[in-house]
């Protein structure tokens, strides 16, 4: 028991695998709701999109020295307006606008980049993450940020849901889909941008798209899914630190995407109501089924 106790207690003696733990619980409450709004509404190619589109904000405040988490938020509110109103005021359909905007603010992004490569600067950690180098200030700024998207989704809840499963209904009653939307592309882009310093540019569609991915498999109401995709990423989150810590993966980003995607498939092969096990079962029953048909 002292064995298994020292165990799972060594990792937390640090303090920065303290802080990447705190880090980690706060993105896996914020990813369990935005989340399952994300995969809920379909639109998981916007995480992608917006984790690409805030590259050039991020790059120009390494450039000028000033503050990352600024510069990428700057870069996803100025890109989510310009979809959002572009989608709206023009014969545009969304697709095509995230395309166009979103690759070409990546594009801008990786010049950027060149050019600060050249110099001999590194920008790998916005890249891929470092978990644990998050900091007091990474921890408040997603504290805050967090909270603030909570409030706002609580205080909208009911019509951010209703619009989610029927927008043409949610249009006909009153509700005004363009905020509507708005407010979850907003949600979303700070979102990413919050989890960036722990999981990185390329990770973060996964973890904000694949704990509640998960959850979508093993229940079909709504509240339930945001309660198992939050506790999902938590059990993601520890399980991909302790991963890191002792088998000495760098960033820890990584090995918390990898321990998602590992939950994913075997839910997806076990879950009993939309799992490939349960499928392949229940096949073979409807064949001897008819086939014991007179």
């Amino acid at each position: 028991m002292d064995f298994i106790f020292t165990w799972l207690t060594r990792p937390f003696n640090a303090n920065f695998l303290q802080n990447a733990l705190k880090e980690m619980v706060l993105i896996s409450i914020l990813s369990g709701i935005v989340g399952s709004f994300v995969v809920l509404r379909g639109i998981a190619f916007i995480v992608d999109g917006l984790s690409h589109a805030i590259l050039p904000g991020i790059a120009v405040a390494f450039l000028v020295q000033g503050n990352l988490f600024l510069g990428a938020l700057a870069a996803a509110v100025a890109v989510t307006l310009v979809i959002t109103l572009t989608n709206q005021v023009a014969s545009v359909s969304e697709d095509s606008a995230i395309g166009i905007f979103f690759t070409g603010a990546f594009a801008i992004g990786v010049i950027i980049i060149s050019k600060i490569s050249s110099k001999g600067r590194n920008l790998n950690d916005i890249l891929f993450g470092q978990l644990f180098a998050v900091t007091d200030d990474d921890l408040v700024q997603t504290l805050f940020v967090g909270a603030a998207i909570v409030l706002v989704i609580g205080l909208l809840g009911k019509e951010l849901l209703f619009s989610s499963f029927d927008p043409t209904m949610a249009r006909a009653v009153g509700y005004r889909p363009l905020l509507l939307d708005l407010v979850i592309y907003l949600a979303v882009a700070l979102s990413v941008v919050v989890s960036l310093p722990a999981v990185g540019n390329i990770l973060v569609l996964a973890f904000l798209i694949t704990p509640a991915a998960t959850a979508r498999l093993l229940t079909a109401r709504f509240y339930p899914m945001v309660g198992l995709a939050i506790l999902i990423a938590l059990l993601t989150s520890l399980s991909g630190l302790y991963l890191s810590y002792y088998q000495d993966i760098k960033g820890g980003g990584a090995a918390v995407v990898v321990v998602g995607t590992v939950i994913f498939l075997l839910t997806l092969l076990f879950s009993p109501r939309h799992g490939g096990l349960a499928w392949l079962l229940g096949r073979q029953a409807r064949r001897r089924k008819v086939s014991n048909q007179p």
